[in-house]
């Protein structure tokens, strides 16, 4: 089974379900599936062929979604993207991945204009709101969906084939298209169906950015995979939206990342409405993934509302989730929870050995949700994946019952609300700026579930500079959530024999200041 057929078999048996609410709007199975033949067929008939790279760069929306698998429908391979970034780190990411067409909202018209100029071979379309069908022929004429046309395009492919390349940092600080097949991404929606018990008669709500790995597996996979309801919201803001969409949407199941629990678990809320909350509710548990769940947000926000709150951990490469603290049974709020089905979990040490019960070391995983590896790149892909195992760069211990424990990261990359940054890109921008002698970005615990990025400077000898003038050399450089959040100038840095800097003793001298 294909993403592509796991739809299709859904309109089939439950043609008339809800599939997604947004807004005022409802979209049936059938509605859906129907309306992705049709954009695939437009696809086909503009020249995707089998595994062409189609890019997506939207915000949260029905189109997305319907885009994503009209993709596969037409044999290709989805690149969803970071709408963050700005669009010449799109641009990278299109170039890299050797994208043949980008398709986007008019919220990204500017960014579209601009990336045609960088790459003037890339078709881009823009797809708007589905009730204006008839403004978009290109791709939209229900027509040139035919049986005809779509040959060569899904038909072709098996679940071992890619179905979306998601880019992530990593050593060398460029991002990297993890290659997640069918199989990978299918396989991961059924152990954490088997995990939360879902089931169609659940509601989960949506909010989180579709282009992360997290909310597309666990947000729209999985509810297709279950036959259950996707109650889909442009964004986290306003949150009263969220809170209203709680309400009317009936909502079962709620998937956050720790910075939204956290502000819920502190939020100011009279007596009375507390009750009524708690009275009127149908969510039956919260999910927390992408960082860190502090445990006191934990204890905090199950005293506060009575619904569990559960914390799962995973990685980009693992489709995404690879643990989960179960429903049912044992839970460990220190802990991620033991592995889902079907996935295998160790620690090793710097020898590569398997390290016993309760030892701290690098955490490796291993099972049908393991991605491919990294697109156009073997020598890191070797690095990561060995005989089967992914090395996920997480240091972290596993007791006798099986539980992870995730401890520190052996990589120096920073997740800010859920978003993963990796220093090494901000500091070649700033190494560029002819007074930056040497710098360093780390991430700081909040105790919120994020981490907050200092930068430490050290200037070239008589250069006059200042914060003002870095963060203006940064704007429109880089995308803002990399941005640091403070900027601090120092005499020498802290090194080892070797010569290379010492991040760990910066993350102690931010105390200092």
């Amino acid at each position: 089974m294909t993403l592509s057929t796991l739809l299709s078999e859904r309109a089939k048996s439950i043609p008339d379900n809800i599939c997604i609410t947004f807004e005022k709007k409802k979209f049936s199975y059938f509605a859906i599936d129907d309306l992705v033949t049709n954009i695939a067929g437009g696809l086909k008939a503009l020249g995707v062929e089998s595994r062409d790279r189609i890019a997506i760069l939207m915000d949260n929306c029905p189109e997305y979604i319907v885009s994503y698998f009209a993709i596969l429908r037409a044999g290709g391979v989805a690149v969803p993207i970071n709408t963050f970034l700005t669009p010449d780190e799109i641009s990278y990411i299109l170039n890299d991945s050797n994208c043949k067409f980008l398709i986007y909202n008019n919220s990204f018209s500017s960014h579209a204009e601009k990336i045609i100029k960088t790459i003037p071979d890339i078709k881009i379309f823009m797809f708007n709101e589905i009730p204006q069908i008839p403004l978009y022929p290109p791709l939209l004429k229900g027509e040139i969906a035919t049986p005809t046309l779509l040959q060569g395009g899904e038909g072709e492919l098996t679940d071992d084939e890619v179905a979306v390349l998601l880019y992530t940092s990593g050593t060398t600080g460029f991002p990297k298209g993890a290659m997640l097949t069918h199989r990978n991404l299918l396989s991961n929606a059924e152990a954490c169906m088997k995990v939360m018990n879902v089931s169609s008669k659940d509601r989960i709500l949506l909010f989180l950015p579709l282009f992360h790995s997290f909310s597309f597996t666990v947000c729209v996979i999985l509810p297709i995979y279950a036959g259950a309801r996707i109650i889909l919201l442009k964004s986290v803001k306003p949150f009263s939206k969220v809170i209203n969409s709680i309400f009317k949407g009936r909502t079962t199941l709620f998937i956050a990342v720790p910075t939204v629990y956290n502000v819920l678990s502190k939020k100011r809320m009279p007596f009375i409405a507390r009750c009524l909350f708690k009275l009127l509710i149908n969510i039956r548990a919260c999910i927390s993934g992408a960082a860190a769940l502090p445990e006191d947000t934990i204890h905090a926000f199950e005293k506060r509302f009575n619904i569990p709150l559960i914390e799962g951990y995973g990685l980009t490469e693992a489709s995404p989730v690879v643990a989960v603290n179960p429903l049912k049974g044992i839970r460990k709020p220190a802990s991620v929870g033991p592995p889902v089905p079907g996935v295998e979990a160790a620690v090793v040490g710097e020898d590569g050995r398997k390290l016993p019960a309760g030892e701290t070391g690098e955490l490796i995983v291993k099972g049908p949700n393991v991605m491919k590896g990294y697109f156009n790149k073997p020598e890191e892909t070797e690095t990561v994946l060995r005989d089967g195992w992914l090395y996920t760069g997480d240091m972290a211990r596993i007791d006798e019952d099986g539980y992870i424990y995730i401890v520190d990261r052996k990589k120096d990359l920073i997740i800010i609300d859920g978003m993963n940054v990796y220093p090494r890109e901000v500091e070649d921008f700033i190494l560029k700026h002819p007074s930056v002698e040497e710098c360093a970005m780390v991430g700081i615990p909040d105790g919120k579930g994020s981490e907050t990025p200092i930068l430490y400077i050290r200037k070239k000898e008589d250069a006059v500079i200042g914060e003002t003038e870095i963060r203006n050399y940064l704007k429109g450089r880089i995308a803002q959530f990399k941005n640091p959040k403070k900027i601090i100038f120092i005499d020498q840095f802290p090194k080892t024999a070797t010569g290379k800097i010492k991040k760990t003793e910066l993350r102690k001298q931010v105390k200092l200041f």
